[in-house]
């Protein structure tokens, strides 16, 4: 897992899918469709990178999906404001989890029991990116005020091979 502010992208890989992952998220504008997104690339395949855009309320801490993927990595960017903002989310190891349905292909995703003890939570601001690995089970969309909020973020998916050095 990396978490960091935006304008350190560069510090953490100088892969192509990498930078076309950052060069994308840097074409957002208030205008830019909700859904899903092909980025495209010289020796990219399709779906080897895609983004979804999307709108959603913010839950509380045990009503939140706890996942983790096999084949891509997770970007996770909040907008910000007014349509964005602050969000919790967490970062486990697979291993200290309980399964709580199988890895399903057509998903790529494994979903797991919330644990008794959360010991990563953090909250992702607007200005910020977490990467989660296929080796990082995580949960978003957590509230950070007591009333949950409609916000707007973006996930971009990346093969996780193409991420390897």
């Amino acid at each position: 897992m990396i978490l960091d502010a935006l304008a350190n992208w560069q510090l953490y890989s100088t892969r192509p899918a990498w930078k076309q992952a950052f060069a994308w998220l840097q074409t957002i504008t208030p205008e830019t469709a909700l859904g899903e997104h092909a980025i495209a690339g010289e020796g990219l395949r399709e779906r080897d990178i895609y983004a979804i855009l999307f709108d959603f309320e913010t839950k509380n801490l045990l009503d939140t999906t706890l996942e983790a993927h096999r084949v891509y990595a997770d970007i996770h960017v909040p907008l910000p404001a007014p349509m964005g903002g602050p969000e919790v989310q967490a970062r486990f190891a697979l291993e200290e989890l309980d399964e709580k349905e199988p890895y399903a292909a057509a998903k790529d995703a494994t979903f797991f029991l919330h644990p008794e003890r959360f010991n990563a939570l953090f909250t992702l601001h607007p200005g910020q990116f977490a990467l989660y690995l296929p080796t990082d089970a995580h949960l978003s969309q957590c509230k950070t005020t007591p009333a949950p909020q409609s916000l707007r973020k973006v996930v971009v998916k990346v093969r996780a091979e193409l991420l390897l050095p």
